[in-house]
């Protein structure tokens, strides 16, 4: 079995590799005050989940930034108390393939689209998070510092096992205050 798993982790890191060398993208750390609209990413653990998600959603709306939803459940089949709609996609463990990669529509879209940022908010590595961080063509990226030292993230927090999600919306929040001050996008390819 464990000939298997290592086989599979060395086919998602091709892929990651593979994705990294053909995304160009234009990197620039943007404040809420200049963004348009947002993908927000998260792993369903149950209705609570969602809701501290869509909550995050929904205070970029009142700002005006749209705002896009997509979560992974563990779950071979997709959670029934929630309802998919075009702001909200979930896919599950079954439409994961053999190399761990997501193989289903709502999350080709999601990565395509151009965000002004893209809001990682998992709590620990997993396969899906890092591909569709490192697939995202979105110009700013915010997560978590990964486990696994890999540099997705152009903009990481370090957080610890106790932080919850709603705790770690709170601390990017705080940050993006701070970014809120700059007046123009920091262009990350004059520094």
């Amino acid at each position: 079995m464990k000939i298997i798993e290592n086989f599979k982790t060395y086919l998602w890191s091709r892929r990651m590799r593979k994705i990294a060398r053909k995304l160009h993208r234009h990197r620039q750390m943007i404040g809420l005050d200049m963004a348009k609209n947002v993908g927000i990413y998260f792993h369903y653990d149950g209705k609570a989940s969602y809701e501290i998600a869509n909550k995050l959603a929904n205070y970029m709306r009142t700002r005006g930034i749209s705002a896009m939803l997509l979560a992974y459940s563990n779950n071979k089949e997709k959670p029934t108390e929630v309802i998919e709609s075009p702001n909200f996609g979930v896919f599950v463990k079954s439409q994961l393939g053999f190399d761990r990669v997501p193989h289903d529509d709502i999350v080709n879209m999601f990565v395509k689209q151009p965000f002004d940022i893209f809001f990682d908010l998992s709590l620990t590595d997993h396969f899906q998070n890092l591909y569709i961080a490192n697939a995202s063509h979105a110009t700013f990226k915010v997560g978590r510092t990964s486990e696994w030292g890999l540099k997705i993230f152009d903009f990481t927090l370090e957080i610890n096992d106790t932080t919850n999600m709603q705790e770690f919306i709170d601390i990017i929040l705080k940050y993006f205050e701070v970014f809120n001050q700059t007046e123009t996008a920091i262009d990350f390819k004059n520094m």
